[in-house]
């Protein structure tokens, strides 16, 4: 039997995943007119840069090209390997999306918009959908129908014994992970956005080399080499520092945010209210 604690934790990290993205995107559109556009082009960027050209990259250098699929075989070089291709993809993707894509969509809560489409996304593609796939399992397996899938006496057998036999903290930890990767994707949206902006590459680097760092931790602890939780308190300080410089940002600019609160003004204004 899956533990009804267990359960929970699951449908806390669904929420978490399907359900802040949406809350945070329906606050920032409701309250400052954030772009709908931005959203949505956060949401297909990180699905071309990760899913379709980062994929063919590593199936080149991992799969195919025998001399780099040895070398990388190595837990450390690896690890770097996967931090640096993610923050090369996708920082690369978001400064090009500011750049070319989202001229017009130039305020900071537009860049939030971004943010918010592409750590959600990721959240709902990345840990949502196995978590939703777990949940369904664990109602199976509670009321006896696991068996009535078809599946293989092995594969069966595996599946039982994680979704019963994992702590639920973990379960719930996933959940806790996405909601700090949310905000780190905003922030890392934010500093990107900041470069375009102020035509400083500088921070388009930064963001890179931030993103590969963040990455290189998690890697390792899934070959033994870092414990989870220690990973999980290294991505908690890293959001609280994007948390201090957003703040710090949307104090910067403050024009932007109040820029929308003036045209609904305007609009009572010439309505005689």
């Amino acid at each position: 039997m899956v533990s009804i604690n267990s359960m929970m934790m699951m449908c806390l990290t669904l929420i978490i995943c399907f359900g802040v993205p949406l809350v945070l995107f329906w606050f920032v559109r409701r309250r400052y007119q954030a772009s709908i556009k931005s959203f949505f082009v956060g949401m297909i960027v990180f699905i071309v840069t990760t899913q379709i050209l980062e994929a063919v990259v590593h199936v080149y250098l991992l799969k195919v090209n025998q001399t780099t699929s040895i070398w990388l075989m190595q837990p450390l070089i690896y690890s770097l390997y996967g931090g640096l291709m993610a923050g090369v993809f996708e920082e690369t993707g978001r400064y090009f999306s500011f750049k070319w894509f989202l001229k017009k969509e130039n305020r900071i809560q537009d860049g939030v918009s971004y943010g918010i489409g592409h750590g959600g996304i990721e959240a709902m593609l990345i840990v949502g959908t196995t978590y939703l796939n777990n949940l369904i399992f664990s109602v199976l397996i509670n009321q006896g129908w696991i068996e009535n899938l078809g599946l293989s006496a092995e594969l069966e057998e595996s599946v039982v014994t994680q979704l019963t036999q994992i702590s639920p903290i973990i379960f719930g930890l996933a959940g806790y992970e996405r909601l700090m990767t949310i905000i780190i994707q905003i922030g890392l949206s934010i500093l990107v956005f900041k470069g375009v902006r102020e035509q400083k590459i500088c921070y388009y680097v930064l963001a890179v080399f931030i993103h590969a760092i963040l990455d290189v931790p998690a890697a390792l602890a899934q070959v033994g080499m870092f414990n989870i939780y220690v990973v999980e308190g290294f991505i908690t300080l890293i959001a609280i520092g994007f948390i201090i410089f957003m703040v710090k940002q949307f104090k910067n600019y403050h024009e932007d945010l109040t820029k929308v609160e003036d045209i609904e003004l305007e609009k009572y204004k010439q309505a005689g209210y």
